[in-house]
């Protein structure tokens, strides 16, 4: 995950906490990411996507959604060198898309950028003029089109558009997450005595989409606390947490839908 949006889910949990985005006192940083202070308290914030327990599709979904970002942006490319349109497209690519290896890369490339072309050159008869086009299946790898011509100064815009099932993250991804950090915690305590784990549940690919899981379950880790945010960063759960060292001492898990009262006292 890269800083800005390490930065950009902090804050956002901070804002659902109530908290004021100024009780972020570094976020420049590594082991843990960022550095908060609630109160007189110091607290140390790691952050990190959640990782599957068992892969759900045959495509990691973090490699499946970059390797669509790379080929539609290799698409605009091809499409702006030999036409003047400005265009915004969005493209949704069908599940069973694999990614093109390098030979092939530019050969698809250029056929997504063709879809676009054939649209604002023959656009379907349906369409009045100056409104968006929409095509379904108009390629074998691309299960939807939309296609708009905007003003040049604001320069072309395309993507991929990521669509499908919603699943929620499993007991044992979350498990699975913690676990892969778990190891870093002594270092994390050496900044900060109370160390808090931050998990992006917003995972997108091959036509699944991640979100956050039911607190139904609690977890064995030496985290003081473990939240996990989906889609949009707006909404939050905290999971139960049991300290290795302290048996059946766990916290209560709470649904993030709606703000709830931390313990800790706002910085002010």
């Amino acid at each position: 995950m890269n800083k800005q949006r390490e930065r950009a889910t902090i804050e956002a949990f901070l804002r659902s906490m109530h908290y004021p985005v100024s009780c972020l006192v570094r976020s420049d940083r590594e082991r843990p990411d960022a550095l908060v202070r609630i109160g007189d308290e110091l607290i140390g914030v790691e952050v990190t996507t959640v990782s599957e327990a068992a892969p759900r599709q045959t495509i990691a979904p973090q490699k499946w959604s970059s390797e669509a970002v790379r080929i539609v942006r290799a698409a605009q490319e091809s499409f702006e060198k030999q036409d003047a349109a400005t265009l915004v497209v969005r493209l949704e690519l069908c599940p069973a898309w694999n990614p093109p290896g390098r030979s092939d890369f530019r050969r698809v490339a250029d056929e997504f950028a063709a879809i676009a072309r054939r649209a604002i050159t023959t656009p379907p008869p349906f369409i009045r003029p100056g409104e968006p086009i929409e095509l379904r299946d108009p390629h074998p790898d691309v299960c939807w089109a939309y296609i708009d011509r905007t003003h040049p100064e604001l320069g072309g815009h395309w993507a991929p558009s990521f669509a499908g099932q919603v699943l929620r993250v499993s007991a044992e991804d979350i498990k699975a997450t913690v676990a892969r950090k778990e190891p870093e915690i002594a270092a994390y305590r050496q900044v900060a005595n109370t160390v808090w784990l931050l998990i992006d549940c917003d995972l997108s690919g091959q036509g699944i989409c991640l979100d956050v899981p039911e607190p139904c379950f609690h977890i064995n880790t030496s985290f003081d606390r473990v939240f996990c945010c989906g889609f949009g960063m707006w909404q939050w759960i905290e999971l139960p947490v049991t300290k290795p060292a302290m048996g059946a001492n766990m916290r209560t898990g709470i649904l993030r839908q709606s703000p709830f009262q931390c313990p800790l006292t706002p910085c002010p």
